[in-house]
């Protein structure tokens, strides 16, 4: 019997990587995508689909909101997390709000097909989520601003070198870039997560460390 599954995902090349190797699996069928939660939900509603494949940093309505309607509205639906994140923290939340399993992107591709056989009453940790660094418990990240989910890869490198305390000028020198991209990537930063104040930016690298690091 097929396996019917909508993939949530705001990368189209991810999706398009995704597609195609889930295509290889002769018991899967692939249903739909979505690029945000919002449009997550209505396909959900319109395809009632088996599994769904959901990233974390969505726009409009995020992964972890998503998880939270899907607890309330189809209990039923076995949900596969796909997160750029590998810290156990994550995979526990999404544990927490009724994900079936947690898999880091850099495993997706290759561990997919042993994530959608896995054994339904037990929770699948992909390998790199598995290995991690266990500093976190399921409270880490109590009081956690989802919006640290929208930040891109380099964003998330100069937040780490911020909660090293190294001011723009060191963080261009160690990437390589030069002060003024540094300076960009500080305002996108901060006007994402509505912060104001060079203090306040550091603070909360300081306060996410684990998550940048």
């Amino acid at each position: 019997m097929k396996q019917h599954v909508l993939i949530c995902d705001d990368h189209p090349l991810f999706r398009a990587g995704l597609r195609a190797a889930l295509a290889e699996h002769p018991t899967v069928e692939v249903v739909g995508e979505a690029a945000n939660g919002r449009d997550c939900v209505g396909m959900l509603l319109s395809l009632e689909p088996d599994v769904l494949l959901l990233d974390l940093a969505l726009r409009e309505m995020g992964g972890y909101e998503v998880l939270a309607w899907i607890r309330v509205h189809q209990p039923a639906l076995r949900t596969l997390v796909l997160s750029m994140y590998s810290e156990p923290a994550f995979a526990e939340r999404a544990r927490v709000l009724g994900a079936a399993g947690f898999i880091a992107k850099e495993d997706a591709l290759t561990e997919i097909h042993a994530a959608l056989e896995h054994r339904r009453d037990a929770f699948y940790a992909s390998a790199s989520v598995r290995i991690a660094p266990r500093k976190a418990g399921p409270t880490a990240l109590a009081g956690f601003d989802e919006r640290l989910l929208a930040l891109s890869p380099t964003e998330r490198r100069v937040m780490g070198l911020l909660s090293q305390s190294l001011t723009s000028r060191e963080i261009a020198e160690h990437l390589g870039i030069s002060l003024r991209t540094v300076q960009t990537h500080r305002t996108h930063i901060a006007d994402k997560l509505d912060v104001h104040g060079v203090n306040r930016l550091m603070e909360l690298a300081i306060r996410y460390r684990q998550i940048f690091s």
